[in-house]
This record gives C-alpha cells, structure tokens and sequence, in this order.
C-alpha cells in the first residue's frame, strides 16, 4: 500500500470511528433518558466526593425494598444500608398502624416521600433515587443468564390473591429471575416457620442476590450486558437522575471493585406496638454507622 493510500484509510477510519463513537454516544444518551423524569442537571451540582443513592423496590404499592447506597467516588468504595420494610415512621395525619411503617410512605407520597423519610431517619442528604418493581429484577437476571443461589430453607407458602406460590426445599438451587423473585418475597411459610431473624433474615438474601448481581455484571463483558440489560431497565426502573448524571456516575463507578463493596442493616430491633410489628432503628448505634462514613470522606478533603 502507498504512502497516500494509507493516509486516505486512516484518515476515513478515524472519520468512521468519530461518527461510530457520536452514534454509540447518542443511542446510550436516548436510552438513558428514557429512564430519566430529569431532562437536565439545570440548579443542581453534581456531587464530586461522596454520593448518596436510593434504591427502592416497589410491591403492591409498599416500598418493599429500602437500600440506601453511599458512594466515595475518591476511595471507589460503597457501602449499602438495608432499611427494613417494616421499619417504624410514625407521619403526622397518619393514625393506623399500618401507615406507621417506612414502606407505606411510597403509597401515599410515591419515591420522593421515601426519599424525604430515609433523610430523616439517616440525617443524609439524599442525592438521587433509582426505582424498580421485581418485573425488573426477573427481567435484569433473565438478561444476564440467571444467579445461582442456594436455598437456605424450606420454603412453601401460597397466596392465590397474589398468585405468588413459592415451594423450594433447602439446599436446592434456584438460577431463573422468576425463581430469585421468589427468594426476595419470601418471609415465611402458610403453617409457620421462616428465618429466625424474622424480615432480617430476608434482608441478608436480598443483600446476598444483590451482591451475586454485582458480580456477574461486573466480571462479565461490561459493554455486552449493557446491551442485554437497555430492555428491562428501560421498561422497569425510573430515576431521578438526568442522562449526564447517569453517564458521569457510571463512568466513575465502572473501577469499583466487589471487595468494595459493602453491605450493612440498619441496626436495632423488632418490636410489636398497636397489634403489628415493627423494626424500632437503634438510633445511637446508626448514627455512629452515619458518622463514620462521614468523617472518613471529610477526612479525604
């Protein structure tokens, strides 16, 4: 090949290359603002230290899952706070029991409502909120080929009203988003019997299957489940970040390592009042768990 043959190819790879990387760029822009009701980060900044997000599971109009997720961008660290569903937050004009429980603040006041109850309970200002329903949790593991999880009890409990029919035998290992959906739900059977931490038990599954999602995403081709993933997320999960808050975080996010990242339950304990139970937070002990993430990015400044 001649000199000015090859300069005629380079010069059309890089031209093709820049217009493959504007395409690539603008088909991620469009996805990621499908998922987005923020059109832009107008007002707002960017956190450039620590960022603190929500995640919330929603169920029948309960937020069923609460996890708040701590993000030092310097230290490519995470920790993740589990918030039991059941958790105590008495609300001003809500009188029944029922209504005291963290996970009916979705019902009545949607994703921001919960937002605004987990900064009351952490003293944390909350910067963003990813939500999703477990029809984006069956379709997210379906996308990346299932997570092998061990069954850690006998489990059989059916609620036709739901049409939830969950029957696995310990030690039996369930792979299908259907089946993962299962795990998560499950609490306890018909006759009896269930974790013995009661819903913290229920906790440490989620936080397990979450973690066993993590790594598969992340030691798989990151580009190639992407793609898989642009389908259930697109039609399940809704946040408040714009597409740039999006594409920054993730870019940031794309060297965290799974060794850190760490799970974590609100501290303190189940407490029955008014007929039902609840989960009272050991306040003292959670604010010395807030504190200490804290003071370790003020001492990275």
């Amino acid at each position: 090949m001649s000199k000015s043959k090859r300069k005629k190819f380079f010069k059309v790879f890089i031209i093709s290359f820049i217009i493959s990387i504007g395409i690539l760029y603008g088909i991620l822009y469009l996805f990621l603002n499908s998922i987005s009701i923020s059109s832009s980060i107008a007002g707002s900044e960017i956190p450039k230290k620590r960022v603190n997000v929500l995640v919330v599971g929603v169920a029948k109009n309960l937020s069923d899952t609460i996890m708040l997720a701590s993000y030092d961008m310097e230290k490519e660290q995470v920790d993740i706070f589990s918030i039991p569903r059941d958790t105590y937050y008495p609300r001003k004009g809500y009188k029944h029991a029922a209504q005291k429980k963290i996970n009916a603040v979705y019902g009545s006041d949607g994703a921001d409502g919960v937002v605004k109850a987990v900064e009351d309970i952490t003293s944390l200002d909350i910067n963003y909120y990813v939500q999703f329903d477990y029809e984006a949790v069956k379709a997210v593991v379906d996308s990346i080929g299932g997570i092998e999880v061990e069954v850690p009890n006998n489990m059989n409990y059916d609620d036709p009203v739901d049409d939830l029919h969950i029957h696995f035998k310990k030690g039996q290992v369930v792979k299908s988003g259907e089946d993962i959906i299962k795990l998560l739900r499950w609490r306890k059977n018909n006759n009896g019997g269930g974790y013995k931490d009661g819903d913290l038990g229920r906790i440490k599954m989620q936080q397990q299957i979450v973690k066993l999602g993590i790594e598969k995403i992340m030691k798989g081709n990151i580009v190639a489940n992407f793609i898989k993933l642009q389908g259930p997320i697109k039609e399940y999960v809704k946040t408040n970040m714009s597409p740039n808050e999006m594409m920054y975080f993730a870019n940031k996010a794309k060297n965290v390592s799974s060794e850190n990242i760490h799970f974590h339950t609100v501290p303190g304990k189940p407490k029955t009042m008014e007929g039902l139970s609840f989960f009272v937070i050991d306040n003292e002990k959670f604010k010395e768990q807030i504190d200490s993430l804290i003071e370790e990015t003020v001492e990275s400044e």
